[in-house]
């Protein structure tokens, strides 16, 4: 294989896997086909086998794809030079705001479907950006065992809302869950982590 037919298969290959997590995201793992992927990228179901050898293997990579541009996502709004974005609630206005469905959290869309060691790692990974960005967000004060504990505690309930909002709607109590995430991160909230 020449040296332009190798980048052109890694092009769709890199087509491939960026076309299945958009689909994997917003409709679910078990709803979408190999067909519908190749479809989707604009190439043969044939061609499909030339690049992964089942559609576990390309979930795996899907997988991978998603939570890498979750920590970039993250990563930006950890970083951004706006006054509410270095409060600790920055990230969690970023997860709760509206987003194509292509861009569903990972940690929900593969969460049922992912295996379990790469899920794993790009679930850690994105704790531990969270972990780090509430720490940096403490600009008074200590960051200790029980801020770490509190930090994880509100990610996990971070995710949970995320959750119901996705299995729920936008109904009311969803919202007034949210709401209540949103508050405990808060600098103004008497039980925000950041004192």
């Amino acid at each position: 294989m020449g040296r332009s037919s190798q980048e052109q298969a890694l092009q769709n290959r890199a087509r491939i896997v960026e076309t299945a997590s958009g689909l994997f995201r917003r409709s679910g793992v078990d709803s979408v086909s190999v067909a519908d992927v190749m479809k989707a990228a604009g190439m043969t179901v044939g061609g499909f086998y030339k690049h992964f050898a089942s559609k576990d293997a390309l979930v795996q990579e899907a997988l991978i794809l998603s939570f890498s541009q979750a920590a970039e996502s993250w990563l930006r709004i950890s970083h951004q030079d706006k006054p509410k974005a270095r409060g600790s609630g920055a990230i969690i206005d970023h997860y709760f705001k509206e987003k194509a469905p292509e861009q569903t959290c990972p940690m929900i869309a593969f969460a049922p479907h992912a295996p379990a060691e790469a899920y794993s790692k790009g679930a850690e990974k994105l704790l531990m950006q969270f972990l780090d960005h509430m720490h940096h967000a403490r600009m008074n004060g200590c960051y200790d065992a029980a801020s770490e504990r509190e930090a994880k505690v509100l990610f996990a309930a971070m995710i949970g809302a995320k959750f119901l909002t996705r299995a729920a709607g936008n109904a009311e109590w969803v919202g007034s869950v949210r709401d209540a995430v949103s508050e405990m991160a808060s600098p103004a909230s008497p039980q925000s982590i950041v004192r």
